[in-house]
């Protein structure tokens, strides 16, 4: 069932036949690199189920997202970077990713969630973000991605 990450802290005692499940609220560690924890951990991973909300308070949620292009604004957007990283991954011979399959979510409301907002989708701009591709192959050569590209 793959390796539990160094970086990373276990949620919860678990037997070794069961699942691992890196939920980077519960796993990553305070005070160390969000972006390593994560990259690490998910390179160890079998199957990515990204959680995605529509806020515009956080930034890790796809409404942040449609900032990106606005005006000439872009920066390294978190939610893109981690879809661009698994899905390289997933498609990278011999990685241990094998599937991406993410999870909308709207807001939270009473003990669940609203339905995803998917009439803001349009927000979303079709200028692709330079600064979080540019990151993410940094990123992915770092972890021997695309080497023979």
């Amino acid at each position: 069932w793959g390796i539990w990450p160094k970086s990373a802290k276990r949620p919860v005692p678990f037997r070794p036949e069961e699942a691992k499940v890196f939920l980077d609220v519960d796993c990553l560690v305070d005070g160390q690199s969000w972006c390593d924890g994560f990259v690490e951990a998910l390179s160890h991973s079998m199957v990515f189920v990204p959680l995605l909300s529509w806020t515009a308070e956080d930034r890790g949620s796809v409404g942040q997202m449609s900032r990106i292009g606005v005006d000439g604004f872009d920066r390294v957007d978190n939610v893109l970077l981690e879809l661009i990283i698994a899905t390289a991954l997933r498609d990278e011979p011999g990685a241990a990713v094998q599937a991406v399959v993410p999870v909308l979510i709207g807001a939270a409301e009473g003990d669940g969630f609203a339905p995803f907002p998917f009439s803001k989708l349009a927000r979303l701009s079709d200028e692709p973000s330079r600064d979080t591709n540019a990151y993410a192959c940094v990123r992915l050569r770092a972890l021997g991605v695309g080497e023979d590209a």
